[in-house]
């Protein structure tokens, strides 16, 4: 079942170049994904009744073209299927007048179910097997691996604080790809184009709870191109590696 989401980029959703921000379009796909979960059952409300909720595991978004301001736009997205205890979930994102043509931003998740009481992850079916005709627009994402070759060197930290957090009680996914990505600071952000974010979530963060980062590049990264991977620390052990490539501009 393909669920449809119109939208249209606003004002506030937008950078210093007038694209939607990648905090933004995650957070556009982390509430499509929750009406989808709801249309086949399995939304917020009612996994809550049941004691559980839906935390995301991993994420792969490749940007063909950014958004702007004032983009009428039609996101959609399809459950993939399951492995294991983890739900994949695809996405695609085109005009709203073009719902046929060639896609702005292709995506692909795993969830999982956790239990509210001991955060243990659930093994229950809470959503039925299903699966879309386009669900080969991305390969399903893998885990998130800092390559050998990369070093990691400390780049500050910060606390969570109480706008971080979402209903959950902890920190909302979409910060950690935005955090990684001020890591780099505005004027590499200002020249360089994100064109691909992977993120491996391992840990929750909670409020009061300082997060280390740690950042490094892939040693041929130019002035053209360059691949950068971020992680977070709390107390030395890791909550989550982000994967950013980005282009020159």
């Amino acid at each position: 079942m393909i669920i449809d989401y119109p939208f249209t980029v606003e004002s506030f959703e937008t950078d210093l170049q007038r694209q939607i921000k990648p905090f933004a379009l995650q957070s556009r796909l982390q509430e499509l994904t929750y009406r989808a979960c709801a249309a086949g059952g399995a939304g917020y409300a009612s996994l809550r009744e049941r004691g559980l909720f839906w935390a995301l595991n991993r994420m792969h978004i490749v940007v063909d073209r950014w958004p702007v301001w004032g983009d009428n736009l039609v996101l959609q997205s399809w459950f993939r299927g399951r492995t294991g205890p983890m739900y994949q979930r695809n996405y695609v994102l085109r005009p709203a007048d073009d719902a046929a043509g060639a896609p702005l931003v292709r995506a692909t998740s795993a969830w999982t179910v956790i239990a509210l009481e001991g955060r243990g992850v659930s093994r229950e079916m809470v959503y039925p097997d299903g699966f879309a005709e386009e669900e080969d627009l991305l390969p399903f994402c893998q885990k998130v691996l800092v390559p050998s070759e990369v070093e990691l060197a400390p780049a500050g930290s910060r606390v969570a604080a109480y706008s971080d957090l979402d209903s959950n009680g902890h920190v909302n996914n979409c910060f950690y790809p935005q955090w990684a990505a001020d890591l780099l600071g505005i004027r590499y952000l200002s020249s360089h184009r994100l064109t691909d974010i992977q993120v491996g979530y391992y840990r929750e963060i909670h409020s009061g709870e300082q997060v280390d980062f740690f950042l490094g590049h892939n040693p041929e990264a130019s002035a053209d191109s360059a691949v950068w991977y971020a992680e977070g620390r709390v107390a030395g052990e890791r909550s989550f590696t982000v994967r950013l490539a980005f282009e020159a501009c």
